[in-house]
């Protein structure tokens, strides 16, 4: 950690106290466990009143300002990032000398200052309100738990026109650096080779034995000191290798496979180290200070927990880390659909937020059965479940040994499947537990169908510590096999390539708006059926906002890469100004709670006729009666190189009014365009009044130019 200031890292090695276990909760979508989210009393933040290094505005007299300017990271060896840090770590010496003298049990977890000024506490019996009465304190708050929210995806999303313009796919990216806050990353996988790269001065960073000319840090963020960050859960090396993959990599089921920034160099923030299924948002936020401080260009969070209507400290973390300078990717989350299922980090207003749609191409196998119309599409699990070989054989209705129940989730006494493959129900408890059961009781193989409630699509499933192959189907073909009484052969044929749709909404991504009404998600990318690498040499099919979310951290990559070259000087923010206004619309949606702006695309986001800023407008409630203004603005910029008149149009036909109705700029210039909601009309049928969520586009046009488009949305309140 060459060039850090005494103050910043002073407090890493608190990182690797030994702390009680904390309890485990399981990953979002691939894995079937609960969700994510809960708190233990144990373990706190507490925030003071100053803004961190990375946003601090120059606001308070005698410190000027640390926040960096346009298209500049933050320096943290400058005079003013100095003076001020130093008054940050004097607020926190006086607090932690009175929190020592009141309350000496409580424990110093770890302290933070560039991306959050506080400190993070394990209470040890004292009391959430003891703490936050300490000097200089204006927040306290429990720490949340987090979990992993789990090719021709290039030609889908525009990535070959934007290799072609970076001078060929193989070096695309090189020079960006791209922090994997994730479970680990393999750095000895083919698909992440180092050969022809050569770490940047002062790299590699962190733990050695994990890091190559590629993968330059490795560094482990956990309670317990005997976790390294070394990978061995699969999803931290699956999404690096969509990020980052390097290009013309032959593996199984694909040839010429390639991440979507295959020059980039990559950093392991190993937050699920060993087999931890969730993380304490402490060590997260840590993990994001520390890429920060790590000189990361992009981050990515393929994680998230439940959203609650407050700030929590790694949804700040994750907004001052833009602030810092740093593009910020992070997955919507897989808990729909549904409103309001958005999970957090995902909610911070600052961050890219990512749901998924189809990919051009499905790997799957097919179940071939005489209770089936015919062939049917599954998708299988990843380790040891995944179906490599075709499978033939009598399969047995679990219910038929268990009393009716379908789920697996019990185990079965003896082995009275032995030699058959099991027919089983999605639900409740993990895949690998019911698979797990299944094989205990005598099964080959196991065919899952969909629960009861989802008459969708059947996901990948993360099957992880198995021993036997699984493949799940749809909820109706499932229940026809549970009743079919004639012969019960069934043959499994191996996972092959097979054709798709491209760019429908996956019917597990997470749909805004945020609890506090914020518009969200930001942009969609490809989350099913993503082939990339997993630990020890292999490659695996996941699906999940995991997968999409680092198809646009690569996709930042490529336009920071190309910025640079060309002098553009951008920034996150203008990063995030071109992925989502030359956004496309989804093929079944255009809906912004579902898609956000709509489908990234890079051939387009490359050269965007115009910028906004903010990139949607969010306006939360309003009421239907009253003389009260709701107004929004965005400043339009004309990025095209030529003179351009925009003309507005709103999508609602009139539900906004856009103010001035067209715009006419030179090259480069800007304008400020307001919004109003103009809309004071009825509930919509069938909608009951209360609250009722309304969402649109403004578009900006300019013949022979192009588009952009701004997603708004408002809430009507008629309760009010």
């Amino acid at each position: 950690m060459r060039g850090i200031n005494k103050w910043v890292a002073a407090t890493v090695g608190i990182l690797l106290l030994v702390l009680a276990a904390i309890p485990a909760y399981g990953i979002n979508l691939n894995t079937d466990g609960p969700r994510p989210g809960a708190t233990t009393d144990d373990y706190v933040f507490v925030r003071f009143g100053d803004a961190p290094l990375a946003s601090y505005d120059g606001s308070v007299s005698g410190y000027e300002a640390t926040k960096p300017g346009k298209g500049q990271k933050l320096d943290l060896n400058s005079p003013a990032a100095r003076k001020y840090g130093n008054r940050l770590a004097a607020q926190r010496q006086n607090y932690l000398k009175w929190l020592a003298k009141r309350y000496p049990q409580v424990q110093i977890v770890t302290e933070y200052a560039v991306t959050f000024n506080g400190v993070g506490l394990k209470l040890n019996g004292a009391t959430l309100r003891d703490v936050q009465g300490g000097p200089g304190a204006v927040q306290a708050g429990l720490s949340a738990s987090f979990g992993k929210a789990m090719s021709a995806s290039h030609g889908v999303i525009g990535t070959p026109a934007l290799w072609s313009a970076l001078g060929g796919q193989e070096s695309a990216g090189s020079g960006i650096k791209v922090g994997v806050i994730d479970s680990g990353v393999d750095q000895s996988h083919p698909f992440l080779h180092d050969a022809g790269m050569t770490a940047p001065a002062g790299y590699p960073m962190g733990d050695a034995r994990f890091t190559s000319n590629k993968v330059i840090v490795a560094k482990v963020f956990h309670q317990s000191p005997w976790l390294t960050a070394e990978a061995i859960d699969s999803h931290g090396t699956h999404v690096a290798g969509t990020i980052a993959g390097r290009a013309g990599t032959a593996a199984p089921l694909a040839t010429g496979l390639s991440g979507v920034a295959p020059g980039a160099w990559l950093g392991n923030y190993n937050v699920f180290p060993g087999h931890v299924a969730s993380a304490k948002s402490l060590f997260i936020a840590k993990a994001v200070e520390e890429a920060v401080i790590d000189g990361m260009d992009v981050l990515n969070l393929s994680l998230g927990g439940t959203a609650h209507q407050g700030s929590d400290i790694l949804s700040m973390a994750v907004d001052a880390a833009v602030d810092a300078g740093v593009v910020v990717a992070i997955a919507a989350g897989n808990e729909g659909p549904g409103h309001y299922t958005v999970g957090s980090p995902g909610i911070a207003d600052k961050v890219i937020t990512v749901a998924a749609v189809t990919n051009a191409h499905v790997f799957a196998p097919t179940v071939y059965a005489a209770a089936l119309p015919g062939p049917v599409l599954a998708r299988t699990g990843d380790g040891n479940g995944e179906l490599r070989e075709t499978k033939t054989g009598t399969y047995a209705v679990w219910a038929d040994f268990a009393g009716g129940d379908t789920l697996a989730c019990t185990p079965l006494s003896g082995t009275p499947l032995t030699g058959m493959i099991a027919l089983l129900q999605r639900g409740v408890c993990t895949f690998a537990e019911k698979v797990n059961n299944a094989a205990a009781a005598g099964a080959v193989a196991v065919i899952m169908y969909q629960r009861e409630d989802v008459d969708g699509e059947p996901i990948a499933m993360s099957t992880d510590g198995v021993t036997i192959p699984a493949v799940m189907i749809r909820r109706d073909d499932g229940k026809a096999m549970a009743a079919w009484t004639g012969d019960r052969t069934v043959t499994l044929e191996k996972t092959a390539e097979r054709a798709g749709v491209a760019s429908n909404l996956a019917d597990f991504s997470s749909w805004g708006p945020t609890p506090a009404y914020m518009l969200k998600p930001d942009v969609a990318a490809i989350g099913t059926d993503v082939y990339s690498s997993v630990p020890g040499g292999g490659y695996a099919v996941f699906g999940g906002t995991s997968m999409a979310t680092p198809h646009v951290a690569g996709a930042s990559a490529l336009l920071l890469a190309h910025s640079r070259a060309n002098g553009r000087g951008w920034g996150p923010a203008e990063v995030k100004a071109a992925l989502m206004g030359t956004a496309r619309p989804g093929a079944s949606t255009d809906d912004p709670l579902k898609v956000g702006a709509g489908m990234i695309d890079l051939a387009r986001a490359v050269s965007p006729p115009a910028m906004a800023m903010p990139s949607s407008l969010s306006f939360g409630l309003v009421r239907p009666v009253g003389s009260h203004l709701y107004q929004m603005s965005f400043r339009l910029t004309n990025t095209s190189g030529a003179a351009a008149v925009f003309a507005m149009s709103d999508s609602l036909g009139g539900k906004v009014t856009v103010s001035p109705g067209s715009v006419a700029l030179a090259a480069g210039q800007s304008a400020l365009v307001t919004v109003t909601v103009a809309d004071r009309g009825a509930p919509s049928p069938g909608q009951g009044g209360y609250p009722e969520l309304r969402r649109g586009r403004v578009v900006a046009e300019a013949p022979g130019v192009g588009s952009i488009r701004v997603p708004y949305l408002y809430v009507m309140d008629y309760n009010r």
